[in-house]
């Protein structure tokens, strides 16, 4: 079940032995962390992390409350926190109270504790506990969570930003479920977006970064499957939470698009096509053509990226006659023209389509024979777009959707007894397979949760809890279910393992699970390598599974280059969202309103919204790194009226309905016909306003 965000509410006792609400604390903002007193290592650091950021901030301080909550109430007395705090730190207030209480905070905050025994630590026992900062306004709404892998001068950076936001729809509006895009992109998201950008530059048959560990780079982190779930992050990212820059994901999506179609891409099917393999399907005769006929896990891909296209960018480029040319040339072997396949963006629906017809709707098969829950997942979100895109009154996802469900009735249902997702079915024997684990359970429910969001919530916390590790600091992992020929191996291990970690993440984040996925990111951010390359927040490959301590620590390309960034960048409900009320001619107001249509490259954007009702475009800039520059492009701003465009709350320029009448910062922006164009340079991120008024 999807949770809410943590709410600032509670009755316990201060340190000074004072009972206290939280009303007490509304007026200020409130950075709010969980520990214990007797904690060795986790909480002293954060406490004097936190201190130091609160040092860093000066006289900025006092207008917060530092609270520090205990999760070990029976230890934890009035006494023993100002004690403790006294060491530590003089800007919290300790905060302790009964059993009861300290349960119903954590509940309220979603924090996790538990108690665990330790022979070295006092009374017996130590208590591992969610170690993240909560951020609330001083109306007591939450802004933000902080992990504590962020350093003092970034920590002190992101408060203070916090701390000084004013001005602007961000400060005044909450931020709730559909209000995403009033929110200022974190340094990873933006630099994720970044990543995803740089993997798509590479020239044609650079597979730099991609290239993992199993064979041929078969198998479920093989690049079509990178390059679509890298994609997705950037559909859902600009449809949630910059929607009002098109300019920044547009030319990276066709990119993207043009890589699916390059043959290291989907050559591999010409094998594939022949059968065989782990289910001893029956054999025949080579199929070159990647989307006539079975190979969901390529078609239903290629069809999906397409048409979020045609719906994002509101471009209807790939429904033009061999739009989508699928072509390999070899020189000394084949037929020419042998390997040339023609679609665009009607065709390749219609034959994903008549694929599932054909199939009885229980789903296309992957492999020859294998018909796989998880690939039959993204037609059913194709068919929804083409059904708001064509507007000709057709529900063809409504008629598969329930197909579906019919199908695989016979087969028991999409999960089984213990709640797990049966993985697929093998026709040529008919026999349903149980579920491939944690990984399985959730690639499939993330995206089902965009039609059949009742039925995934339903089954999600029994899930979840089966697939978490929850370590001391606070963090968590995943447990890892070997493939039973594992041992036989080394190459099943590596196609099979690549994406536990990864797809929960990603399906905690479709979930609106807070909790979770800011422990798995954590973890990740902590143990997995994290780096910055060209600009892009990623993750070292490692081929280890665990570490010398037995902690997870496999990074495959598929984890670093798509489910984290998909994690990172999607928000609760986000699939469900998008495949509720797509962008399309018949929700055309999107297309109309102001927006960075053109962003280059060097240029990371924040923010990017226009908010109809103030008439306000909003948007956070920097170029990302120093003695860059870069431009922008603001289109379909005039006409709307009399305008003025200030820079961090400084007038920059002003103009009427129909052009600019003068500027304050004339080398920065100038009018280019009916756009505005600006010049881009600060590597500290910028705030832009641009309002119309009567």
């Amino acid at each position: 079940m999807a949770t809410n965000a943590p709410k600032f509410a509670f009755s316990l006792t201060d340190h000074h032995g004072h009972s206290v609400t939280e009303a007490h604390y509304h007026g200020k903002y409130a950075l709010v962390f969980f520990g214990f007193t007797h904690c060795k290592l986790v909480c002293p650091r954060n406490l004097e992390r936190l201190s130091d950021a609160l040092n860093h901030l000066g006289r900025d301080a006092d207008r917060i409350n530092a609270l520090y909550i205990s999760v070990d109430p029976k230890r934890d007395t009035p006494e023993q926190m100002a004690k403790f705090l006294l060491s530590y730190s003089s800007h919290f207030t300790g905060l302790t109270g009964t059993v009861d209480q300290i349960e119903n905070v954590k509940k309220a905050f979603h924090v996790f504790s538990t108690r665990k025994g330790d022979f070295t630590a006092p009374d017996g026992y130590t208590m591992p506990h969610t170690a993240f900062t909560y951020i609330h306004a001083p109306d007591g709404r939450l802004l933000d969570h902080i992990d504590g892998s962020l350093d003092v001068e970034n920590l002190t950076a992101r408060i203070k930003k916090l701390n000084s936001s004013n001005s602007g729809a961000a400060a005044t509006t909450p931020v709730t479920s559909g209000q995403e895009h009033l929110q200022i992109l974190d340094k990873k998201q933006v630099a994720s977006i970044r990543h995803i950008g740089n993997l798509s530059r590479q020239l044609k048959g650079d597979w730099s970064n991609m290239m993992g560990p199993s064979d041929l780079n078969d198998g479920f982190g093989a690049y079509r499957f990178q390059l679509s779930y890298a994609a997705y992050a950037l559909a859902l990212a600009h449809f949630h939470r910059l929607p009002a820059a098109p300019g920044v994901f547009q030319s990276t999506f066709e990119r993207i698009i043009k890589k699916m179609c390059e043959p290291d891409v989907w050559y591999y099917w010409r094998d594939a096509s022949t059968g065989g393999g782990a289910f001893d399907t029956p054999r025949g005769q080579p199929i070159a053509n990647p989307i006539e006929k079975d190979n969901i896990m390529y078609s239903a891909y290629l069809q999906t990226l397409v048409l979020l296209y045609n719906s994002l960018f509101d471009d209807d480029r790939y429904t033009k006659p061999g739009a989508l040319t699928l072509e390999y040339e070899p020189y000394f072997w084949g037929k020419a023209g042998e390997f040339h396949f023609e679609y665009d963006q009607k065709s390749l629906n219609d034959r994903v389509y008549w694929n599932m017809v054909e199939g009885g709707y229980l789903g296309v098969a992957c492999e020859p024979w294998c018909v796989f829950q998880i690939c039959n997942q993204p037609p059913i979100l194709g068919f929804r777009l083409n059904d708001e895109l064509s507007c000709d009154g057709t529900d063809t996802a409504g008629e598969v959707a329930k197909g579906y469900l019919k199908a695989w009735e016979k087969y028991g249902g999409s999960v089984d007894a213990n709640g797990d997702y049966r993985s697929l079915v093998v026709k040529h024997i008919n026999q349903v397979m149980p579920s491939l684990g944690a990984w399985s359970d959730a690639w499939c429910a993330t995206l089902m949760h965009a039609w059949n969001p009742d039925f995934v919530n339903e089954h999600y916390p029994a899930q979840r809890e089966k697939a978490l590790v929850r370590h001391e600091d606070g963090t968590l992992s995943v447990k890892i279910q070997m493939h039973p020929r594992a041992a036989e191996s080394e190459n099943i291990t590596r196609i099979m393992q690549g994406g536990d970690f990864g797809w929960v993440a990603a399906l905690a984040s479709e979930m609106g699970d807070t909790e979770t996925l800011q422990g798995l990111l954590a973890y990740a951010d902590n143990n997995l390598a994290p780096r910055i390359q060209n600009g892009g927040f990623t993750y070292a490959r490692s081929d280890t599974l665990f570490d010398e301590k037995g902690n997870y620590a496999l990074s495959t390309p598929m984890q670093a280059n798509a489910l984290l960034p998909l994690a990172r960048l999607n928000v609760a409900n986000g699939f469900q969202r998008l495949y509720a009320r797509p962008w399309s001619p018949k929700n055309p107001q999107h297309y109309k309103e102001p927006a960075l249509t053109a962003v280059d490259f060097s240029v990371d954007v924040y923010r990017a919204v226009y908010v109809a009702e103030k008439k306000t475009l909003l948007f956070d800039l920097a170029v990302y790194e120093a003695n860059k520059r870069g431009r922008v492009v603001i289109s379909r701003g005039l006409g709307r009226g009399d305008w003025m465009l200030k820079r961090n709350g400084a007038l920059m320029a002003w103009g009427d309905g129909t052009q600019m009448v003068g500027s304050n910062a004339p080398a920065d922006v100038h009018q280019d016909g009916e756009t505005l164009r600006l010049a881009v340079w600060q590597t500290e991120v910028t705030s832009y306003v641009l309002e119309w008024y009567e």
